[in-house]
């Protein structure tokens, strides 16, 4: 039996997987940027200071911002695809018959562990 830590992907699953990988980033970073909008809601209805929204603004930059960035800049497209999978930010039917098949263990493991990079 072939060990689940290494996949065999064609040219074309690996672009598709970064392509995957990079619209997985961007659904992670428009939520984030959500919750933070959401602040800005706040100060606008002046439910929030400015000093507080530029302390939240600096939170987002230096928490989730980086840890995105780490996150989508570290691991490989087939982790990130299968993670983005296993939590919602890609429908598994982008994936296709093939690279769904493929993904399947570790998009279950990911399942499995919640969120988790």
């Amino acid at each position: 039996m072939k060990s689940q830590l290494w996949l065999e992907l064609s040219k074309s699953e690996r672009a598709r997987l970064r392509s995957l990988a990079e619209q997985a980033w961007e659904a992670e970073l428009d939520k984030a940027l959500t919750d933070l909008f959401e602040d800005f809601r706040s100060w606008s209805n002046s439910e929030m200071s400015g000093f507080d929204l530029s302390d939240r603004i600096h939170q987002f930059h230096q928490g989730i911002s980086r840890e995105l960035y780490s996150r989508y800049t570290a691991l490989g497209p087939e982790l990130l695809v299968s993670r983005a999978v296993a939590l919602g930010f890609l429908d598994a039917s982008t994936l296709g018959e093939r690279l769904a098949e493929k993904l399947a263990p570790r998009i279950e493991s990911f399942r499995s562990l919640g969120d988790a990079p």
